[in-house]
């Protein structure tokens, strides 16, 4: 009779955002046979830092590879682990952007609801685009866990930008993993979070604010380019090192607010709409 099913965090260090310098890979499985989501960065610690988690626990090499999405601090360590002769499974709306990243072959697809097999049990794969446009998350039902990519990170707020970026998209997933039986969850980036629904509200929360926050912004100083609303927002709030990706959110809440009819744009500046 094969043994219980377990979830590891395994942090790989990698050239991410910062706070972060570590990508969360997730190792599941038991002595019989494992899988693995996401491979961190293409470099030798990569490889490194997997196969001492693999050898602590007495664990098989994995049977699978399957990357929540194509960013390049999630999928090209798969680059490290082509001797394990293993195939990968993606989003197919992930496949242009990985093969950006990373040259391999091999690659296979997943798809909404998808069940994969490991040990007795399954594990379901769930759509959830915002972050990406084929982002992936992956829950367990037995023990009612999630593994959710860059959906959620455990502190502050994931970035959602253009050009994969989609913030009404990303609101439809947050709605949609706060319907799930969770007793926690497993970031892209940072420890566990034991507290799920508290977070996604936080982070639900957060998002709405900031719209809140450009809708004043714009009354009060209409017409404004990209980077003037950015400024508003975020000077002296955030490590000069995420500035680019501040402007690339906001730009994605200006996209939303603008199907929402809530915000015009003019050329290059926006305004509030009337």
């Amino acid at each position: 009779m094969k043994s219980d099913i377990n979830v590891l965090r395994i942090p790989i260090p990698t050239p991410t955002l910062w706070p972060y310098t570590t990508t969360n890979s997730y190792i599941i499985g038991n002595k019989e046979e494992t899988l693995i989501i996401d491979t961190g960065y293409n470099q030798p610690i990569t490889r490194e830092t997997l196969q001492t988690a693999l050898k602590k626990h007495e664990l098989p090499i994995p049977k699978k590879i399957l990357l929540t999405h194509g960013h390049k601090d999630h999928s090209p360590g798969v680059k490290q682990l082509l001797d394990w002769q293993i195939p990968t499974f993606i989003h197919p709306l992930e496949e242009p952007e990985i093969r950006r990243n990373v040259q391999i072959d091999n690659l296979h697809y997943l798809s909404d609801h998808e069940e994969i097999s490991i040990g007795d049990e399954s594990l379901i794969v769930l759509h959830l685009p915002g972050h990406s446009p084929g982002h992936l998350s992956f829950y367990l039902p037995s023990k009612k866990i999630l593994l959710a990519g860059d959906n959620l990170i455990e502190k502050g707020t994931s970035w959602i930008g253009t050009p994969d970026g989609n913030m009404k998209d990303y609101f439809i997933t947050l709605e949609k993993i706060k319907s799930l039986s969770l007793t926690m969850v497993g970031p892209g980036h940072g420890d566990w979070i034991h507290n799920p629904y508290e977070h996604i509200e936080y982070v639900l929360n957060r998002r709405k604010q900031r719209e809140e926050q450009i809708l004043h912004i714009l009354k009060d100083n209409e017409p404004l380019l990209l980077h003037e609303i950015t400024n508003k927002i975020y000077d002296g709030h955030i490590h000069p090192s995420n500035k680019v990706v501040a402007e690339k959110t906001t730009e994605a809440h200006l996209i939303k607010l603008i199907d929402e009819r809530k915000v015009i744009q003019n050329r290059n500046a926006y305004s509030i709409y009337s």
